[in-house]
Parts: C-alpha cells; sequence; structure tokens
C-alpha cells in the first residue's frame, strides 16, 4: 500500500488497515501498510482514545463476523501495535 494520510480515513477503513496490519505481522500474505502509514496509524490510535475505541469497535466486529481470535488481535493492538502518546510518553518522565 503506498503511504497514506491517515486522517482522512473513517474508524471502519481504518480497521481494515490494522487487518491487513495484523495479517502481516502474522505472517500471512496480503497487501499491508507501508512503514509510514504503519507509524502514523499507531502514533494516531495511541493518542486518540475515541478513535481507537470506534476502530476496535469495528474491528472486532470483522474479527467475530470472520471466527478469528479476539483477544489475540486485542493484545497484538494495545501491546504490539498502538504507541504511547508522545505527551505521556513525556507526563510520565
Amino acid at each position: 500500500m503506498q503511504d497514506m494520510d491517515v486522517r482522512d480515513l473513517t474508524p471502519v477503513e481504518i480497521a481494515d488497515l490494522l487487518d491487513a496490519a495484523y495479517l502481516a505481522d502474522q505472517g500471512e500474505p496480503g497487501d499491508a501498510p507501508d512503514p509510514a502509514t504503519r507509524a502514523e496509524l499507531a502514533d494516531r490510535l495511541g493518542c486518540d482514545e475515541d478513535l481507537r475505541a470506534e476502530v476496535w469497535g469495528a474491528w472486532r466486529d470483522e474479527l467475530i463476523s470472520e471466527g478469528r481470535s479476539v483477544s489475540d488481535a486485542e493484545y497484538w493492538l494495545d501491546v504490539e501495535f498502538a504507541q504511547p502518546c508522545p505527551e505521556d510518553w513525556l507526563a510520565e518522565n
């Protein structure tokens, strides 16, 4: 996938990108987001809790409908993918 501005995407479109990134991280073939898009997405989801909740709701519904593991995907999103907001990081240090 080419570099894109995730600010222009809906929560459902972001959920689709997350799913592609997740599958790529699991070794599945597909059209995963490029590194710049992944970084922007991880930063945005780390800083915008409301957006993250909307995106997670859309992605969770997709995972459930496909019979895939919700808990594995949620762990990946929370621990491996989304980055802490820089403001939060500065407050902790």
